[in-house]
């Protein structure tokens, strides 16, 4: 019986079947409590789960976790068994009336499944989810199967062990028994060896489940070291203890509870140092009484071995759990930079004690432990650099002070060097600051400094031209784009004394009867004397008035071999169209420099005259032309 539950959000549950053919419903377990159980004998697995509130809807799912991380149900849909996820209130389970071994949400489907078959020496997990958002809790019971999944072995024992804080014994068992056969006042147990008497019985786990593997018995007086004895008996509820199928324990088990001389607590370890430290963390092997460590450190005395600052211990911090500590915090009176050998030494505090075990025996005194620090560290780093016209070198060097053995250099092209001194070559572009990172450590400081070096941007030669192809009387003007610390300029127009200027006065070059090529050179020197270049190719034309030739000959001889708009330098959205007599478009064209070639659909045009139409934009007047006209096709 599970009288109440608690009420949390639900992880989503990617549910094989359900999932493709309900895939816009969520199927989370919501409020869930989960079931691990063994199959002992394959068969089927029948059960009811029956709600206290009949009109609560309560949903399932068993998994098969056979070596698995009980975790993955919720992402491998492998693992899935069987289930229910039926929004009809009332009872739910597996039985052989059930339909379907796996039935999704709504309505329609029924609230019981089919019963699964289990393996032997299988692990299974049930979850129920309570979809219903109350904690009105349910009875679980199984039965109509064939499997078992009860250990069908005796339980023993298997351990003893005695708690010395509160007088207590705990007791493993070899499997897990049902928490409503345990009596409470511990009446089931008896321990021989001792006037000690049991008062009380707890089963570990029973306050959220309904099994047990564990018993912790309450003692009415301390036990001192020695050999005992637990036996089990039948208690004042009528039985000894029952597995999930009523299966008893025999009367008469035991187990021996042996309790060694009792030992201190060793002061002996402290976590590692870290640099600057204000506080220590001691370590114990076996935990002590919370209440047995001085609040104010009194139980601490620290040693200075060394050449650093001596310090005091002004508190101390325990971290309890059911009122014993294994950790204890150390505040110190102020923070140690500097490197040096201490000693934290244990004494009897204000308290008037050292430290006390769970068992009630005191840490000897003299007992100390040695721990050192180490100096902060200055990452600063010096550099030099020898500058070169494609790529710059950087000397870079830190001091190595206060014990530093490593040393990290990160550059900005994501490269590293691990050594005291670096040496890293640039090669120049188009910005003149280098980020240069350096980590440095010691045994426990470390520190981190970065700088921005500047260092000369490459030099790059660079203009554009106002135009490529120049008309008769045309002027060429220049744009420079050149970057760099520049110091010159050198001009070589092609023709002419040239310039030195940064932007040279636009410049008109002779008229010719044919085509001629000019390099326009730019030469520019940076303030290191590095040079670089860039030419461009420009080119004059005798002219730039459009027109058709009134004839052509393509006949392949190299000489007025097609038909198109010649000189159309200065033209924009051309269109050239070549008509046959009958009015038939044979050619078109909106490039000035793609060329008909006397034929139509890949065949030799016949001789004979061509109507054509050509229309364009003239982009320095920037008016729109149309012509029209007739050109002869000769052979």
């Amino acid at each position: 019986m599970q009288n109440s539950v608690p009420l949390c959000s639900g992880r989503v549950l990617r549910l094989d079947f359900c999932s493709r053919v309900d895939p816009r419903t969520d199927y989370t377990d919501r409020n869930p409590y989960y079931y691990k159980f063994t199959c002992y004998q394959a068969g089927t697995l029948g059960f009811t789960i029956t709600p206290k509130d009949l009109g609560d809807d309560y949903d399932w799912h068993v998994f098969d976790v056979t070596g698995r991380n009980v975790n993955d149900i919720f992402t491998d849909m492998s693992m899935q068994v069987c289930g229910n996820w039926s929004s009809n209130p009332g009872v739910t389970g597996a039985s052989t009336a059930g339909q379907g071994l796996i039935n999704c949400a709504g309505p329609t489907y029924p609230n019981f499944s089919s019963m699964p078959t289990l393996q032997v020496g299988h692990e299974y997990l049930l979850l129920i989810s309570h979809f219903t958002n109350t904690q009105s809790g349910y009875s679980l019971a199984f039965g109509g199967g064939t499997a078992v999944i009860t250990d069908p072995k005796t339980g023993d024992f298997v351990s003893a062990a005695y708690k010395c804080l509160d007088n207590r014994v705990a007791v493993k068992l070899s499997k897990r028994l049902r928490c409503a056969t345990l009596a409470a006042n511990g009446s089931d147990f008896e321990l021989l060896g001792t006037a000690a008497r049991i008062t009380g019985a707890q089963g570990v786990n029973c306050g959220s489940g309904f099994d047990m593997d564990s018993v912790i018995l309450q003692l009415d007086r301390p036990l001192t070291p020695g050999n005992y004895t637990v036996r089990l008996k039948q208690g004042s509820d009528g039985n000894t203890l029952l597995d999930a199928c009523d299966n008893p324990m025999t009367a008469g088990e035991t187990i021996n509870l042996d309790i060694p001389i009792f030992q201190p607590a060793p002061f002996d370890s402290i976590k590692p140092v870290e640099c600057r430290p204000d506080r220590l963390m001691v370590r114990l092997k076996s935990p002590v009484r919370c209440n047995s460590v001085a609040a104010n450190g009194s139980d601490f005395v620290i040693a200075n071995l060394g050449t650093g600052p001596n310090v005091s211990v002004v508190s101390a911090k325990v971290f309890c759990d059911n009122q014993l500590t294994d950790s204890i915090e150390i505040l110190l009176s102020g923070t140690i930079l500097r490197e040096s050998d201490y000693r934290l030494n244990l004494v009897r505090g204000s308290d008037g004690n050292t430290l006390i075990s769970e068992c009630r025996v005191e840490t000897p005194l003299g007992q100390f432990i040695p721990f050192s620090t180490s100096d902060t560290v200055n990452a600063a780093f010096a550099y030099r650099t020898s500058l070169d016209c494609d790529a710059d070198t950087l000397y870079l060097r830190h001091d190595g002070a206060h014990q530093v053995s490593k040393w990290t250099w990160e550059f900005d092209d994501g490269t590293t060097q691990s050594t005291r001194e670096a040496t890293k070559n640039f090669v120049r572009g188009p910005s003149n600051f280098r980020d240069v990172r350096l980590t440095v450590a010691n045994r426990q400081c470390q520190a981190v400094h970065s700088e921005r070096i500047t260092l000369p941007v490459e030099v790059v030669a660079a203009f554009t031209l106002g135009a490529t192809v120049l008309c008769p009387l045309d002027m060429v003007r220049v744009t420079n784009e050149s970057r760099g610390n520049i110091a010159s300029y050198r001009w070589s127009m092609g023709v002419g004394p040239g310039s030195i200027l940064r932007t040279p006065a636009a410049w008109r070059y002779p008229m010719s009867s044919r085509e001629e090529s000019y390099n326009v050179r730019l030469i520019v020197t940076d303030n290191l004397q590095c040079e670089d270049t860039a030419i461009h190719v420009l080119k004059t034309v005798p002219s730039c008035y459009v027109t058709v030739p009134t004839a052509f000959t393509p006949n392949n001889d190299g000489i007025n071999d097609f038909l198109y708009p010649v000189n159309g330098y200065k033209t924009a959205d051309l269109l050239f169209r070549v008509f046959a007599r009958n009015g038939q478009l044979i050619f078109e064209s909106r490039n000035w420099q793609h060329k008909w070639d006397g034929r139509i659909n890949g065949s030799p045009a016949s001789v004979g005259t061509y109507a054509w139409v050509l229309e364009f934009t003239n982009t320095e007047l920037n008016t729109r032309i149309f012509q029209k006209g007739v050109t002869t096709l000769l052979r």
